[in-house]
């Protein structure tokens, strides 16, 4: 009997150790992709900038590391009409105080062209992450992150549904994460889009933990356009759950040449 009393006390555990780590969204790229890639033999540059800005309570302190700050530059190029690809070089400050090189991602980013007459339109995006063990849990990361985007006049709505697989780190033996993300977006003027982003991550498939220990963050966005080949997005992200009750900033800015 005892020897049962000390295993079930080891699993509740265990339970709530895995369940408090869990989850993080990727803060060195905080973007929805929507089916259109980059123009057809133009390079567009992009610097991301995202900071953790609060944290409340120990669940989400472990999990967003307040006041981290990222800086990642993305470079694309439009190699057919509905086919990009992309490489990332990130920066961040790590748990030592210092700020630096953080690693490298590659991308494969396209739009299926027949889908324009489908209900809905649908694109992919393929993504290997080879980042620093300084800077990432899980270092290697495979990710396939399938994308379904429907305009509705001056609305659209975009759904990215992400799925990792790490080779490396303290999740390689969790299996394949989920995380999922989305945005509706208002064409309010020629110039300016207002929008609502969701970002989430729900941990393992296989392990899902409970809600309160996953990250789900709600983001309201301005996008502007005043030049056909500059883009601006600026928002907050909201955390709703303890893992992710917090604050960030992001911003996006890029230009076509």
């Amino acid at each position: 009997m005892n020897a049962r009393v000390l295993t079930a006390v080891a699993a509740c555990a265990a339970l709530l150790v895995f369940g408090q780590r869990a989850c993080a969204i990727d803060f060195y790229e905080i973007q929805i992709y929507q089916v259109e890639t980059a123009p057809y033999h133009h390079l567009t540059l992009e610097l991301h900038s995202n900071s953790t800005t609060t944290a409340t309570g120990q669940w989400a302190k472990e999990a967003i590391d307040p006041y981290q700050v990222h800086e990642t530059l993305e470079g694309t190029y439009g190699v057919l009409p509905w086919l990009e690809v992309g490489q990332y070089l990130c920066t961040a400050k790590l748990s030592d105080g210092h700020y630096e090189y953080a690693g490298s991602r590659s991308k494969l980013h396209f739009g299926v062209p027949q889908s324009e007459s489908w209900p809905l339109e649908i694109g992919g995006n393929i993504e290997l992450e080879y980042m620093r063990f300084q800077a990432e849990e899980n270092p290697l990361t495979l990710e396939i992150r399938p994308i379904v985007e429907k305009k509705f006049g001056r609305f659209m709505l975009v759904g990215n549904f992400a799925f990792e697989k790490p080779f490396s780190g303290s999740g390689t033996h969790q299996g394949v994460q989920f995380d999922p993300s989305g945005e509706a977006v208002f064409r309010l003027t020629d110039w300016v889009s207002p929008a609502v982003e969701y970002y989430g991550d729900m941990g393992a498939i296989s392990s899902m933990p409970g809600v309160q220990h996953q990250q789900h963050f709600i983001v309201p966005t301005l996008n502007f356009d005043f030049l056909p080949e500059l883009e601006l997005n600026l928002g907050v992200g909201v955390g709703v759950t303890r893992a992710s009750n917090g604050l960030f900033l992001k911003s996006i800015v890029g230009w076509t040449f």
